[in-house]
């Protein structure tokens, strides 16, 4: 098979996962990533297996998640930084004083996994560096939403 035969009866693809995966900042860099991989991925690609449509649609799928985590870096956090960061004038100072009070119902733990959590750590990033497990985590979160609701919910 040819590109363009290519091209025309297995585009779709690359445009259902560029929809799946939200993209649409460098759309034109992952078409073409895409399409340079499916290309590559015809010549190696042997019918005994699996039909082709699949063949590629699990191969790429693959591979886009692959560049995802290719470029996306964890920058190291500084305890003592995300502390300074309420000295720092936000416009919405009421909120600031009530989440500033909320922290301070809850335990240090609670604290720091929330702070972490609000960075945008994962729960494997969390658990590193919490040195505990995902299901210590996850009673972490549960007390945080509990002490949430009732803080927030009683004013």
């Amino acid at each position: 098979m040819n590109f363009n035969e290519l091209h025309k009866n297995f585009k779709h693809i690359i445009y259902f996962l560029l929809k799946k995966y939200n993209i649409k900042y460098n759309n034109d860099e992952y078409v073409q990533l895409l399409m340079i991989k499916m290309w590559e991925l015809s010549k190696v690609y042997t019918p005994q297996k699996s039909s082709l449509n699949s063949f590629l649609y699990t191969r790429l799928n693959y591979f886009i998640i692959d560049l995802f985590r290719s470029q996306h870096t964890i920058e190291p956090y500084n305890i003592f930084e995300l502390d300074n960061l309420s000295n720092i004038n936000y416009p919405f100072d009421d909120a600031r004083l009530l989440y500033n009070n909320f922290l301070s119902y809850l335990s240090e733990k609670e604290q720091l996994w929330l702070r972490l959590k609000l960075a945008g750590y994962k729960q494997k990033e969390l658990a590193k560096e919490l040195n505990c497990s995902i299901s210590t985590l996850k009673n972490y979160q549960n007390r945080v939403k509990i002490k949430y609701k009732n803080y927030y919910l009683n004013k």
